[in-house]
């Protein structure tokens, strides 16, 4: 795929929650209890919702709770097809949870609108948050910002969120996606780096490459430019310890329409020895 998403990305945490029925969920207060109240609430109660309309043709309302503000909005009809193509059917599950995540009818969308500057915090509110809203309609996750969506399975339960502040979620928080040259060669490209503050990246993988490798790559080089605040620009160099590899950052010079991302990206390079 090389066409531009009609639907740019947003610079806050925003995630879709898309569902199998025509009708919109409501969280009653046990669910709020049980899902807001494992993420930092003082004494663990959490703030209700304020509704501003609330009826099975249209959610529009506003949660606070652990210091967080986040704003609802849900409509009884699908996600833009464009959406769906550039989030649901790039997403790594089996063409089976894709087709039913295709088929869904109803969808609640949820923003992360103020409160705290850590990004990981932002994203464990947006999880709590969709935890509440969580039925046996909900098909699954869709994560604009990151061109990835996913299953609710049991991602969305308190003590797997509450996991997340360890472990950063790349498989349910980024997108690797790919845009091929040619029959075998591709770009392979992380998206939703930018609501972390840190570049996007990029590496154009050969057929005798692994692009697992190439995750496991980028993946390592966002622990270091995020956990370290490392600031790099095209030219500089890093090398991958305990393996002897350089890699050279340069400039997106091609497909840049869909390679770059909000906050930049930086192609991967093997550096020539």
């Amino acid at each position: 795929m090389t066409e531009t998403l009609i639907h740019p990305p947003s610079r806050r945490p925003i995630v879709h929650l898309i569902y199998a029925q025509d009708r919109l969920p409501a969280p009653n207060k046990t669910a709020l209890q049980r899902c807001l109240g494992n993420s930092g609430a003082e004494n663990g109660s959490p703030g209700g919702v304020d509704w501003a309309q609330q009826d099975p043709q249209k959610h529009v309302g506003r949660v606070t709770f652990a210091g967080h503000q986040l704003h609802i909005a849900g409509l009884p009809i699908p996600l833009p097809c464009e959406i769906i193509d550039h989030t649901v059917m790039v997403s790594p599950w089996s063409g089976q949870i894709k087709a039913a995540m295709r088929q869904h009818r109803a969808h609640i969308s949820l923003v992360y609108a103020q409160g705290s500057p850590n990004p990981i915090e932002q994203m464990v509110a947006l999880y709590s948050l969709a935890c509440a809203f969580s039925n046996e309609d909900l098909l699954g996750v869709v994560n604009a910002n990151a061109w990835t969506a996913h299953p609710p399975a049991d991602f969305l339960e308190p003590a797997q969120i509450a996991s997340y502040r360890r472990d950063i979620p790349f498989n349910l928080w980024f997108g690797y996606v790919r845009f091929f040259t040619d029959a075998q060669t591709f770009w392979l490209a992380t998206k939703g780096h930018h609501i972390f503050d840190v570049p996007d990246l990029a590496y154009q993988v050969d057929p005798d490459e692994d692009p697992d490798e190439v995750i496991r790559l980028f993946m390592n080089v966002f622990h270091y430019l995020y956990e370290q605040d490392v600031f790099v620009t095209a030219g500089d160099t890093l090398e991958i310890s305990g393996t002897g590899q350089t890699l050279v950052f340069a400039e997106v010079t091609e497909l840049e329409d869909v390679l770059m991302g909000p906050s930049g990206t930086l192609v991967l390079k093997k550096a020539v020895t």
